[in-house]
């Protein structure tokens, strides 16, 4: 059962329209920039126990990135593709037994999902790219801990 849940937003891509949004995937400066945040997270939260990423390649390759740190495979998880709803990111942390579970994806889905999980209202919450949410999940009570942006993680 999940614990903890870390949602990643894709580091710096390529802008939209430039190329076709599956194969849209990070610049140099968004590869760089996830080498160092994915290095920041590790000494946050040392310990994560399943990766999901977004099929899209810009999910991808920062979710490779975070692989590499945590010594972990990635798996591709539809849930958190650009059109996804909350309930299916449920779905799939209920298919899990990984306590901790850190999904990469993008905004806005991402802070839907993060706003729906935690019942969080009123306001309005956007990830940067390469900033996290991390989740608390306590059965049906789950509440927002922290949110990161890519700069602290850098630090």
């Amino acid at each position: 059962m999940t614990e903890f849940l870390i949602l990643l937003r894709h580091g710096i891509a390529h802008p939209p329209g430039t190329m076709p949004e599956e194969t849209r995937g990070l610049t140099a400066e968004g590869h760089e920039r996830m080498k160092e945040i994915a290095r920041g997270l590790k000494r946050i939260r040392p310990n994560i126990d399943v990766i999901y990423s977004s099929p899209l390649l810009r999910a991808m390759q920062t979710a490779q990135y975070v692989s590499d740190r945590y010594q972990l495979n990635v798996f591709f998880a539809p849930e958190l593709r650009p059109d996804a709803k909350a309930r299916e990111l449920r779905d799939l942390l209920n298919r899990t037994t990984a306590r901790i579970v850190l999904c990469v994806g993008h905004e806005p889905t991402l802070s839907k999902m993060m706003c729906e999980i935690t019942k969080t209202r009123g306001g309005t919450f956007e990830l940067k790219k390469g900033g996290c949410y991390g989740i608390r999940i306590d059965g049906d009570d789950s509440r927002l801990e922290w949110m990161l942006s890519p700069r602290v993680l850098r630090r």
